[in-house]
């Protein structure tokens, strides 16, 4: 009687210890919080909307990214050794869920906070119902990403105003974005070409005062002469 409630004491320990390993190995998403979370890669503020990833270490860390490319740049610098989880979210729902169990859709012209061009979708369905509303795009697999060539959209970068790195209702964010900034540049190169064009239009107008002076000086030369002339006669 006795071993049998040893037995059944360490059966009921055992369960225990069975449960609390289990649920340690549960990893959960959070929600993101824009006033002070930023992307572990760029460090870009992050916007709680469609774009956002998460990766949850296994010692119970959080990294956030505003962008999937942006975390698959840190994964690409880290390994995944340390990652309990990875979650995107659902393009429409923006539910979390789970890197591997998403599908994505690609196309460089795609407008994502860094440029990346991927969307991700909780259904399959979703993804290839988008891709014929859009009339463009390449359904993936998470494995698929595994073996994406990772490259940021040029041209979207180059983007101002409502560029590629404008976050979706993010544009009180400070540092919304790389393209922005590249767009801002673009713009501070236009506003240098503005002061070329008016400098060469003050050395114009310059040129212009500087003839019209040696002409007016001509003209009083001449009328000099003419003076001199009327007075000899």
């Amino acid at each position: 009687m006795r071993i049998r409630r040893m037995a059944l004491a360490l059966t009921f320990v055992m369960a225990a210890f069975i449960s609390v390993a289990c649920g340690r190995g549960e990893y959960a998403a959070r929600a993101v919080n824009e006033e002070t979370d930023r992307c572990a890669t760029c460090n870009m503020a992050v916007a709680d909307d469609a774009h956002a990833t998460q990766i949850v270490t296994k010692d119970g860390r959080t990294l956030v990214f505003d962008d999937i490319g942006c975390m698959y740049a840190w994964l690409a610098e880290h390994g995944d050794g340390d990652v309990g989880a990875s979650f995107v979210r659902d393009y429409h729902g923006l539910q979390w869920v789970k890197t591997e169990k998403a599908y994505y859709v690609y196309d460089a012209s795609f407008k994502t906070p860094m440029a990346y061009g991927v969307l991700s979708f909780a259904d399959k369905a979703d993804a290839e119902a988008f891709i014929a509303e859009q009339g463009k795009g390449v359904l993936m697999t998470a494995e698929d990403l595994g073996n994406h060539s990772w490259e940021a959209s040029r041209d979207m970068e180059r983007a101002h105003g409502d560029g590629a790195h404008h976050h979706d209702g993010g544009a009180g964010h400070d540092g919304a974005g790389h393209g922005e900034m590249d767009g801002h540049g673009a713009g501070h190169g236009n506003r240098d070409g503005h002061g070329d064009g008016a400098n060469d239009a003050g050395d114009a107008h310059g040129a212009g005062a500087g003839h019209g002076g040696d002409g007016d000086r001509a003209a009083a030369g001449a009328h000099g002469e003419g003076r001199e002339g009327g007075a000899a006669a």
